[in-house]
């Protein structure tokens, strides 16, 4: 059967804008020479922007894009879910590879997620970062999908360099991709596993029927459909209704009403068109119109209302004991331009995109694990010991959405303290066995070196080096260089932490 142009339309929107996302992702490490902000993808969320705005109780002027996409929602109802958003496409071209089942979930329960986390969000708890499409497709691209294509095609050049006649080749496309999509070091992505597999169980979760996140789950989908509930353009009826069922058994989100085939949940359809493809009569047509009847309420009942709320308060108040004594964590070093540690939760989204970015310079930033509990997990934070902070990089700050990393100029990098460094003198090479060592030292990048020597007190020729506080501004490299085998000798903690040597 011939497809409709509109069908057609909307798959090269669904490619395009998939494309402009991955380019945007991979200009992270350029970001001032591109016309659209790399985290262009999330400043355009209106979940992301509602949510870290009610956490953080202030209004984050970065994502008034996500004003339009309202707007939009509005005219078109949730035309985003099934034109634009990248995870929507990314299942769509799943089904593709895996056919999927023809169960249909509850699709209330997405309302009762985007109504739990608002909660939390109003009890200074930022949980979008767990149901938020664009932040989770964000997020794999930056800690899985990214590193496993780099490691992949590198296998594949190295591979190529070990045969003769295609050595030639393997060294043109290394030099055409590195620095662009070749990261200039070494990939230490944590986490890469964990993420991979909620990528994965969204995927899998269409086992029950088609785009399963997007109909139960997907609280962005949810928020949009409050306002697609009244708009004016949508799935019409012009013929007369054989009731054949060929366009409800067609429709992946369940919007078409089971007992009116004439009826349409505008909050439930995402404009793919397919009913129209569907229809042998060809009497559906997407077309501006008021639709008499057929709109779907949430229905959520007053048990369901009081379990999220209770729900809520309960993961509330875990995740308030998980903050105690979190800032006197010496190791706990978060990013240049990183603000206060409550704040910085609250504001941040997990994407990642300051990590990705950081792969591209000295790449310290790696997203936490549970080590500070499940509040701090997928936060950002620094491991001296894979990589350094490098001196006059300022990339995190550009590239973070929400603002819990601010932007600093190259002046005002240099002059950012995340930590100080304190030297273990029983693994030091120079105090632990009287053999010289300047490697900390020729590394350290302040002007003045914030890394001095001073001559041992029985006379010894030996240089014994030694950390000036007040010029040390806590970047790692000599964490990172420290020629010492397994943990360094020399350690970056926060400022305000106690000195353990």
């Amino acid at each position: 059967m011939k497809q409709p142009k509109a069908i057609q339309i909307r798959r090269v929107s669904q490619i395009v804008f998939l494309l402009i996302f991955l380019v945007l992702f991979l200009q992270t490490k350029d970001p001032l020479r591109i016309a659209f902000p790399p985290d262009f993808l999330l400043r355009i969320d209106p979940l992301a922007g509602l949510i870290t705005s009610l956490a953080s109780r202030t209004i984050i002027t970065a994502f008034w894009p996500a004003i339009i996409v309202l707007a939009l929602a509005f005219l078109l109802g949730k035309s985003l879910c099934g034109w634009v958003c990248p995870l929507g496409t990314s299942l769509d071209i799943w089904n593709r590879i895996m056919p999927a089942g023809r169960r249909r979930g509850d699709r209330r329960w997405k309302y009762a997620i985007l109504f739990g986390i608002m909660l939390l969000s109003l009890l200074s708890v930022q949980a979008a970062w767990l149901f938020d499409p664009l932040v989770i497709f964000t997020r794999t691209l930056s800690l899985s999908l990214y590193p496993l294509s780099v490691w992949g095609i590198n296998s594949l050049l190295n591979a190529g360099l070990d045969i003769g006649f295609l050595e030639g080749i393997a060294l043109w496309f290394w030099d055409l991709l590195q620095g662009w999509f070749l990261p200039l070091n070494q990939l230490q992505t944590a986490l890469l596993f964990t993420t991979l597999v909620v990528f994965a169980a969204i995927l899998l979760l269409d086992r029950f029927g088609r785009r399963t996140w997007c109909r139960v789950l997907c609280p962005l989908g949810a928020l949009l459909g409050l306002i697609g509930h009244i708009s004016p353009f949508g799935r019409l009826i012009k013929g007369e209704c054989t009731e054949c069922t060929l366009c409800e058994a067609n429709c992946r989100m369940d919007a078409i009403d089971k007992d009116d085939f004439t009826k349409t949940r505008r909050s439930e359809c995402i404009l793919c068109m397919e009913c129209s493809q569907a229809c042998t009569e060809e009497a559906t047509s997407f077309r501006w119109g008021k639709q008499e009847g057929g709109q779907d309420s949430l229905d959520i009942t007053r048990r369901k209302a009081l379990g999220v709320m209770g729900t809520s308060i309960l993961f509330a108040g875990v995740w308030q004991t998980q903050l105690k004594n979190r800032s006197a964590d010496g190791y706990l070093i978060r990013p240049p331009g990183a603000v206060e540690e409550d704040k910085f939760l609250d504001l941040c989204l997990r994407c990642e995109q300051c990590v990705k970015a950081c792969s591209s310079t000295g790449g310290c930033l790696q997203p936490s694990g549970t080590e500070y509990g499940w509040s701090g997990f997928w936060t950002p934070r620094a491991r001296m010991r894979e990589g350094y902070c490098e001196y006059s990089c300022t990339l995190c700050g550009q590239v973070c959405p929400s603002g819990a990393i601010q932007p600093l100029t190259e002046e005002e990098k240099h002059k950012t303290v995340i930590g100080i460094a304190y030297i273990d003198r029983v693994r030091c090479i120079p105090w632990a066995t009287g053999e010289d060592c300047i490697v900390c030292e020729e590394h350290c990048p302040t002007p003045e070196k914030a890394i001095k020597f001073k001559t041992a007190e029985d006379g010894s020729p030996t240089k014994l080096p030694y950390v000036d506080a007040e010029l040390c501004i806590g970047c790692g490299i000599c964490e990172n260089k420290c020629p010492v085998a397994g943990p360094s000798a020399i350690l970056v903690m926060k400022k305000t932490a106690d000195s353990l040597f």
